[in-house]
């Protein structure tokens, strides 16, 4: 799902700033998308000039003026049109996976220390993750909380997998096609 969709969705019930949606992509999809606050607002301007969107402009006194986003018929229209729509399998981009592949060019402690590092991040994401779920699961909807859960669980295996690669490694004995170091 691209971020113009991803923001619609996140309108579709309630206008919201653009602070507010800034804060929604760093809770809500942060673990399971690239997508960055970067992103957000050139999409919103592209999607206000395709008539998705309207923006009001709220000023306040003491604090800096808010633009806050509604969704309009025509983009609800498009968000459902999207979310209705099929989608394929996503390839999974493993970083481990692609060094891995190549292993037998470094020794076995480089191997080690490679898949060390990529399960000790791949443990701060899940704690981090796992930090945030009182707070998520105070504001989510049913199927957000799907989302959540779906997103434990993914780090959950993931840690598994990484453990039994490590294993395997430190059982491996082969030595690489170059000269060990």
């Amino acid at each position: 799902m691209d971020v113009k969709t991803i923001l619609l969705g996140s309108l579709f019930d309630k206008s919201l700033s653009g602070y507010d949606l800034k804060k929604i992509f760093s809770l809500s999809f942060a673990f399971f998308s690239d997508l960055s606050y970067g992103s957000i607002y050139p999409a919103l301007k592209k999607l206000e000039q395709a008539g998705l969107i309207t923006m009001k402009l709220e000023i306040q006194e003491n604090a800096p003026n808010r633009k806050v986003y509604t969704i309009t018929e025509e983009g609800k229209q498009s968000f459902l049109n999207s979310l209705k729509s099929p989608f394929g399998l996503e390839r999974y981009k493993g970083a481990l996976l692609m060094r891995m592949f190549f292993f037998e060019h470094l020794s076995k402690q480089e191997r080690l220390d490679a898949a060390g590092n990529y399960l000790e991040q791949v443990r701060s994401v899940a704690q981090h993750l796992e930090s945030l779920r009182p707070e998520i699961e105070g504001v989510a909807d049913q199927y957000q909380l799907l989302c959540f859960q779906f997103g434990l669980r993914f780090f959950k295996d993931l840690i598994g997998n990484v453990e039994q690669v490590i294993v395997d490694l430190q059982n491996n004995e082969r030595k690489p096609k170059t000269q060990e170091r």
